[in-house]
């Protein structure tokens, strides 16, 4: 079963959708006027700064459903704004229209222009207006990723807010500061700006800021590891987002209770929320949350085993990710849709399917890690930077003792031998205490290297795994294809020709299983089951043997070792092949479930066993043993005249 991994994606939608609306707190809010009103309000006003915020308010209204209206109504308040030579109103004009770019992923066009509007708050002095510039730069540096840059502003204008902000004003702040410990990964402090984002939130009043500080509190919940609490905060953000008509408000808490369910819940749940955010996505032009939707959508069709359907829509979703440029979104359709072909039986087209995904998947990957070394680079050259100040610093330092050594001589001859045997001392002194901070430097320095240079052994461990899978699969399976179709031309002397396609094929499912146990992708649990589930099925198949194959639902997420699949895998394939060579059996029943243990049961109604034959299978018996062994599980075999149970049970990773 495959369950689409949203938790890393969901924070950064969460983040952006919070950090493109911090321009809102800066507008002149006009209570209890509808845009219709506001509309005839700004024609019967005459071209004033009253017009100028009135402008500013309407298109706020129109931000969360029809952003381009939103963009209009903020360039008429620029425009009016540079003609009465209004520096306030240009400035709130920057406030709300780079929470848009922010939005469009234009940020430094967002930074220019606000840092243009912390010039303007400089210049005339609008020392209210510049605390709020500052907050809206530290916005723009999260997007960016330097949280360094984003904290200092943020830690510039807390304190003067802290004093005169009023609680809607201080809910964001603090809801920005929340986001940025979460990119900080400290999830105690992310907890506690989250919990004063939503004090001061309800505090205000304003269902807006409140509905923004639970979607704050809900990411800081996850990253706790409070669910029940988070799912009761991302309610109350979706009622608040159908109260006020805010349609972004209710599509991420829509996503983000779909993402939670994912995890815990039947399809059916969380398959209820994508798609009920799927036509909001759509109406506020949100690509990335829409291509999230589709997939999700697919996955959880799948899960149901409606394969048709799913692969309907795994379709429509990688289409849609590969117009829009979302290659996460397109990497996890084609993993999708090539599980889908195998569910359908079409194992050439699951065979495309995993080609695209191998390309793309390494396009990312390769992209990721040209951005790690540069990166690397970087921080390579700041430290040989940091090296030659250094040096300049102990060389001018040097300098500096030798003067004062002959200043030293000057007042021997004025002082006497005592003010020079002092000058002495505390020189030696101060020179040992440079070289012991010297050394200690360069031991930070070289520890440093040391682990950049293991970070790049384990990542050409991981390429190099890669790289054997893919020629393996590439090379050595299309030549032993090319053995068995060539073995299928033949004529006569049948016998060695359905051996030699015999041990062909052995060889082509051999090859297949080292590959899959080789693949870290293939490392879930529910992707053992699926694999287990497919080729016991082929054998059975294969046999003319009826078999009913049945799993708890849902099964936890778990990562596994290679051993523990490889040995698992071929232990139940052990028992399979007993039950189809040696039992004679008519049915086979598969049964697997998961809590703390794995189980797997397997029944047959074969002739069942002779108490009296310990070698019934041979050397199979013992080397199932030994399998189980090895994953510290345990394996039993029982039965009597009619039929036989094999049952095996070993520890699932914590």
């Amino acid at each position: 079963m495959r369950q689409a991994p949203f938790c890393f994606i969901l924070y950064s939608f969460l983040v952006l959708a919070l950090a493109a609306n911090s321009g809102k707190l800066y507008g002149q809010m006009v209570v209890g006027l509808s845009t219709d009103s506001l509309r005839k309000l700004i024609g019967a006003t005459p071209d004033d700064t009253n017009k100028v915020n009135s402008y500013i308010v309407l298109g706020q209204q129109y931000e969360n459903n029809i952003p381009d209206s939103a963009i209009y109504f903020y360039r008429k308040a620029n425009q009016l704004s540079t003609t009465l030579d209004y520096p306030a109103g240009i400035i709130r004009y920057i406030n709300n229209y780079t929470a848009m770019l922010n939005v469009q992923g234009k940020f430094d066009e967002s930074l220019k222009l606000q840092q243009q509007a912390l010039a303007l708050c400089e210049q005339h002095h609008l020392d209210d207006l510049r605390i709020k510039a500052l907050m809206n730069i530290g916005v723009v540096y999260q997007y960016k990723e330097d949280y360094q840059a984003a904290a200092d502003q943020y830690l510039k204008s807390l304190p003067v807010l802290e004093r005169t902000a009023d609680p809607r004003s201080l809910s964001l702040i603090y809801g920005n500061l929340c986001g940025l410990y979460r990119s900080l990964n400290q999830p105690l402090k992310e907890l506690e700006y989250g919990e004063l984002s939503v004090k001061y939130g309800e505090k205000s009043k304003e269902l807006y800021t409140i509905g923004r500080a639970y979607h704050n509190m809900a990411n800081a919940l996850k990253d706790n590891n409070r669910d029940k609490e988070r799912e009761d905060y991302l309610n109350r953000a979706y009622r608040i987002g159908r109260r006020i008509n805010d349609i972004d408000l209710q599509e991420t808490a829509l996503i983000n209770l779909g993402d939670m369910f994912t995890q815990t819940a039947a399809p059916d749940i969380y398959l209820y929320y994508f798609r009920k955010a799927l036509p909001l996505a759509d109406s506020l032009g949100d690509v990335y949350g829409k291509s999230l939707a589709l997939e999700a959508i697919a996955s959880g069709l799948f899960r149901k085993q409606q394969y048709r359907q799913a692969e309907q829509k795994a379709y429509e979703a990688l289409t849609y990710a590969r117009e829009n440029e979302q290659r996460e979104s397109e990497t996890k359709a084609l993993l999708l849709m090539s599980d889908i072909q195998i569910a359908l039986g079409n194992l050439s087209a699951s065979a495309k399917f995993r080609q695209q995904y191998d390309s793309v998947y390494n396009a990312v990957v390769n992209k990721e890690l040209v951005k790690n070394v540069q990166k690397l680079e970087t921080e390579y050259e700041v430290e040989k930077k940091q090296s030659q100040l250094l040096k300049q610093s102990l060389l001018l330092e040097q300098k500096s003792r030798e003067a004062l050594r002959q200043r030293a001589w000057l007042w021997i001859l004025v002082a006497g031998l005592v003010i020079m045997g002092l000058f002495l001392f505390w020189g030696i002194r101060y020179y040992r205490q440079r070289q012991l901070l010297n050394q200690k430097k360069v031991e930070a320095l070289q520890a440093e290297q040391d682990n950049i240079r293991l970070k790049g052994l384990l990542e050409g461990q991981l390429l190099e795994r890669r790289r054997i899978s893919q020629e393996m699969h590439d090379d050595i399976g299309s030549g032993l294809t090319s053995i068995l179709f060539l073995s299928r031309t033949l004529q006569g002397q049948e016998t060695v020709l359905a051996r030699l396609r015999q041990t062909a094929e052995q060889l082509i499912r051999k090859m297949n299983e080292i590959i899959w146990v080789m693949n870290h992708e293939q490392d879930t649990l529910d992707r053992l089951v699926a694999y287990m589930r497919l080729h016991i099925a082929e054998a059975l198949d294969n046999a003319g043997i009826e078999y009913e194959f049945s799993v708890t639902d849902p099964l936890p997420v778990h990562t596994l070792s290679q051993e523990f699949r490889r040995n698992l895998y071929l232990t139940a394939k052990e028992a399979v092949n007993n039950a189809i060579k040696h039992a004679g059996a008519t049915l086979v029943t598969i049964f697997i479930s998961a809590g703390d243990r794995l189980e797997l049961i397997i029944e047959d109604n074969g002739r069942g066993l002779d108490p009296g034959n310990t070698n019934t299978f041979g050397n199979g018996l013992r080397n199932m043993q030994q399998r189980m062994e090895q994953v510290g599980g345990a394996f039993t075999i029982s039965g009597g005249p009619r039929g036989a149970r094999v049952v095996l049970s070993a520890p699932l990773p914590v």
